[in-house]
């Protein structure tokens, strides 16, 4: 595994990272990689260029058996392959999920969290609650005492929705912490949608459990997983809703006559990927330590502020007491583009793609220190 040194690279394909913002820019922002994929994503190529045929297709059997190989191996979590729906991504499968729940008008999301889990519930005109998260040595977790006090309205019939790992904070949910959760929703009657998708870019030597392995098979859940950021392919859709609830997992499959359907590029990266693509994923992960490591002590040089890294994803959360216009000024002046708070529910704070070479990394933290300095924010 190897970082792209040269943004043109990226620049020339278009890409959303490198291309929204002019040149001079170095973006830090949107939660993809400046790497290329495992070497089986060009094979998976080439043979498509060779027999050069792109109509519709249908779900291979290598994509189902895939995911449940490496959910045993994984997790030790024994799935039925029929619990599997398919759906282009993991914002569409909790869109979707949230129309299995039409008698549902709340929905209960973390804070701060991904902007989806926010503009999903909005697009869908639910009426959002957002409960809060609390640092712990892990990262940032649910506020279990505010969670229960938001479950404890019954009058008001709820989905719950979670983050696992946390985007952005990066914590990875003990076993505990998901029993205490589900004990509350499944009291309250309240149906559970688990983002998952960055379960497999833990940097720590730490355990995820899946949602649905915890869940009584009798209450209406979906834990979302995807193969797109482990192995870097987003720009191929393709992620899968694990519902053992029956009647949930009818009313997910009625809600496709309107969903594109996935690929058959996508479906064959995604089980490619999960067959071939480990060794260049253990190379991924060692890539990243060194740059999670790089991120905290740039951090340690600025006790002024709170850095959250986590122990998965590729991402940090900073914290630091500035305005919300003192971030913009001052990062549009060091010309470094990060992912703004606002969206995820703080406007003081900003998230950090530390997906990228070191190079690019350590030029990008040059200038946050100068903002920072600049700012009175040493």
């Amino acid at each position: 595994m190897h970082w792209l040194t040269n943004p043109q690279v990226r620049r020339q394909a278009h890409a959303l990272k490198w291309s929204t913002y002019p040149e001079d820019q170095l973006p830090l922002w949107v939660a993809d990689l400046d790497c290329e994929a495992p070497p089986i994503v060009k094979t998976l190529l080439n043979h498509a260029a060779d027999h050069g045929v792109f109509g519709y297709g249908l779900e291979p059997p290598a994509f189902r058996d895939a995911w449940v190989t490496h959910i045993h191996r994984a997790y030790q979590w024994n799935i039925d392959p029929d619990w599997i729906v398919p759906i282009a991504g993991v914002v569409p499968a909790m869109t979707y999920g949230l129309e299995c729940f039409p008698d549902r008008q709340r929905v209960l999301s973390p804070s701060p969290a991904y902007p989806y889990f926010a503009g999903v519930p909005e697009r869908a005109r639910r009426a959002l609650e957002r409960y809060p998260l609390e640092h712990t040595d892990a990262g940032l977790v649910p506020d279990l005492l505010a969670l229960a006090g938001l479950l404890d309205q019954s009058h008001k019939p709820s989905v719950l929705l979670l983050c696992n790992p946390h985007n952005p904070g990066g914590a990875v949910y003990s076993k505990q912490c998901l029993n205490d959760i589900i004990t509350l929703a499944v009291e309250t009657e309240t149906p559970l949608i688990s983002d998952e998708i960055w379960a497999d870019l833990r940097l720590d030597p730490v355990s995820h459990y899946p949602l649905g392995q915890l869940v009584p098979e009798t209450h209406p859940s979906l834990t979302i997983m995807a193969a797109t950021k482990t192995f870097n392919i987003a720009g191929f859709s393709a992620a899968i809703a694990i519902v053992p609830h029956a009647p949930t997992r009818e009313r997910l499959l009625a809600t496709q006559i309107a969903m594109p359907h996935i690929t058959p590029l996508a479906f064959a990266m995604t089980a490619g990927c999960l067959q071939e693509g480990w060794d260049w994923h253990r190379m991924l992960l060692d890539a990243l330590r060194i740059n999670r490591a790089r991120v905290q002590m740039w951090a340690n040089a600025h006790p002024n502020i709170r850095v959250t890294t986590g122990q998965a994803t590729f991402l940090a959360w900073i914290e630091a007491p500035l305005t919300e216009a003192d971030w913009i000024t001052g990062l549009t002046d060091a010309k470094v583009r990060l992912s703004m708070g606002r969206p995820f529910g703080d406007a003081t704070a900003v998230r950090l793609n530390y997906g990228t070479s070191p190079t690019i990394l350590d030029e990008a933290l040059g200038r946050l220190s100068t903002v920072l300095t600049n700012r009175d924010c040493p």
